[in-house]
């Protein structure tokens, strides 16, 4: 995480208010290694492209508009799988989520368990091997089909193990490698284990997503021109996104 990523975490967790002593405190416990002259420089920027307002010496408020970076859940069941492949296959790029981060988005919210762990297609049939002795409890796929998913995943624990696109827009959040907001709402067109947002349910998740995080719209279709979905997506975020 940046530090303007901190700091606006920080402020969604305190009523969109900063006090500048509380906040030096709080990065003491919760980011020992970050520098105080560092802060003050990004408060400083921040208050310079009004994304913070100064209300007095060492107090600030968030601007009306701005917007929150998205951060996926890590349960401990992620984690501990994250971890058990990396260690395992420690040259290979992965990143894991939920299909269910899109229910905060959705107005009709499906009873969804699916993980979704992506790696580099070379290691793909090797860490399905694994998952299915890691994944304790869950059914194991390996790149399903939209049939496949339906036949022996749909209504169940599930994880799915696919090919991780190359230049995916991913980030760590506490050392586990997850997407970016960007990706999964490309993914969310596409994807057959996500295939319950699709329809009108889609323009919902969009502009509900929209009003809620920022979104790099040149990420999104970056990505979605390697999924072969740049025209799709640009309609999409024209239509909910303006």
């Amino acid at each position: 995480m940046t530090n303007e990523e901190i700091i606006l975490d920080y402020a969604y967790g305190h009523n969109k208010k900063i006090v500048r002593k509380e906040l030096m405190h709080w990065l003491e416990e919760n980011h020992p290694h970050g520098s105080v002259r560092s802060i003050d420089t990004v408060l400083q920027q921040m208050v310079a492209k009004g994304t913070l307002l100064r209300m007095e010496y060492g107090v600030f408020f968030l601007g009306d508009d701005v917007k929150r970076f998205f951060r996926p859940m890590v349960t401990d069941e992620m984690r501990e799988l994250f971890v058990k492949v990396r260690e395992r296959y420690p040259y290979t790029n992965c990143c894991i989520w939920q299909g269910s981060e899109l229910g905060a988005f959705m107005q009709h919210v499906p009873n969804l368990d699916v993980l979704i762990l992506e790696v580099e297609k070379m290691a793909a049939e090797a860490v399905f091997e694994d998952a299915k002795e890691l994944a304790i409890g869950r059914k194991v796929l390996l790149n399903p089909s939209e049939q496949d998913y339906r036949l022996y995943a749909s209504g169940e624990s599930a994880l799915i193990v696919k090919d991780l696109v190359s230049e995916s827009p991913v980030q760590k959040v506490d050392g586990v490698l997850t997407p970016q907001i960007e990706k999964i709402l490309v993914d969310a067109t596409v994807a057959h284990e996500l295939d319950f947002a699709r329809g009108g349910e889609i323009f919902t998740i969009y502009q509900n997503a929209g009003e809620m995080y920022r979104i790099g719209k040149k990420t999104m279709l970056r990505y979605a021109a390697r999924r072969g979905q740049r025209e799709e997506i640009e309609k999409l975020i024209n239509a909910t996104m303006v």
